[in-house]
């Protein structure tokens, strides 16, 4: 099977797969408990706003790094972002490696390195999920209410976070890098394949961003189902979120996240607001997360074609 046969053939096959899984996920919803939900609009456009924002910041710290590694054409900006939206609907799939794999797939198409794309996909990913974890703990640390919720294990977590930092510092991730590449593809890892010191400084500042922003959605969310939960739990509710992202993506047999990221928001939330609330709010949060992603292509698509 030639390349184009292969490339044509994914495509179906990843649309009409993460097709299957959108239903199926849409069915599972408590649909009878959002139905009798009185929800303050202007809240819930802000938390749109930010919900969307976020997911075109993942795209361009996807296209920073592919940048840091070789140069990308400006004509081909827009291509990506369609390329990394349609891509993200992969989450749906079990198995988070569907969406990487789908970037790396739909991307190649523009003439773009498989080794560049697949070695960016995947430091991307690890810093995201290490920046949004230290995001995480960092502040619940500052916040009173941590040893209630997390005890303990805060201090663990923010260990695993740094250890994980350190993980990806240049050197030491081309040296790992390297050997896995060597065993994977029996050849050597192109140094410029790597993103130096300023890169990933960058890069974890720009996930640093995007793990606020997205907080700050679930945030939103909340206030606009629980109108008197208050703002001074916003911090609280942007460390609960990153927590779930984090935990979330570590669970790989969970597609989106889905349970995984729920139970941690609901168990968190649960703190600042009753439980029944907890579970109304996870719900509202998973469910405009659904249309988010779905707008997502459609306006990276119209994003594309004005230009």
């Amino acid at each position: 099977m030639n390349s184009k046969a292969f490339q044509r053939i994914f495509g179906i096959a990843f649309y009409a797969i993460a097709a299957v899984f959108l239903v199926l996920y849409a069915q599972s919803l408590d649909w009878a408990s959002l139905g009798s939900l009185e929800v303050n609009f202007l809240w819930l456009g802000i938390a749109t706003v930010l919900g969307l924002a976020t997911r075109f910041l993942f795209a361009r710290i996807w296209l920073f790094f592919l940048a840091q590694s070789g140069e990308v054409r400006s004509a081909d900006r827009a291509e990506l972002y369609l390329v990394y939206a349609k891509s993200w609907l992969g989450r749906y799939i079990p198995g988070s490696v569907t969406w990487v794999v789908g970037k790396v797939v739909f991307a190649a198409k523009l003439g773009i390195s498989k080794s560049r794309l697949a070695v960016s996909s995947f430091f991307e990913a690890v810093l995201q999920l290490l920046t949004v974890l230290l995001t995480a703990t960092l502040l619940l640390v500052v916040d009173p209410r941590t040893s209630e919720f997390a005890g303990q294990w805060i201090w663990l977590l923010l260990a695993a976070a740094i250890i994980g930092i350190v993980f990806v510092l240049p050197p030491v991730f081309r040296a790992w890098a390297s050997l896995a590449y060597r065993l994977v593809r029996k050849s050597e890892l192109e140094s410029s394949l790597v993103p130096g010191s300023k890169g990933l400084l960058q890069g974890f500042m720009l996930f640093v961003l995007s793990s606020l922003l997205s907080g700050l959605a679930l945030f939103f969310v909340a206030l606009a189902v629980v109108p008197d939960l208050g703002f001074e739990n916003m911090l609280f509710i942007l460390a609960a979120s990153n927590l779930a992202s984090a935990i979330s993506m570590v669970a790989v047999f969970a597609p989106a996240g889905i349970g995984v990221r729920e139970a941690v928001q609901i168990a968190a939330l649960s703190i600042v607001m009753s439980p029944a609330e907890a579970v109304v709010v996870a719900l509202s949060m998973r469910l405009v997360s659904l249309v988010w992603d779905l707008a997502f292509p459609a306006l990276a698509w119209l994003r594309k074609t004005a230009r």
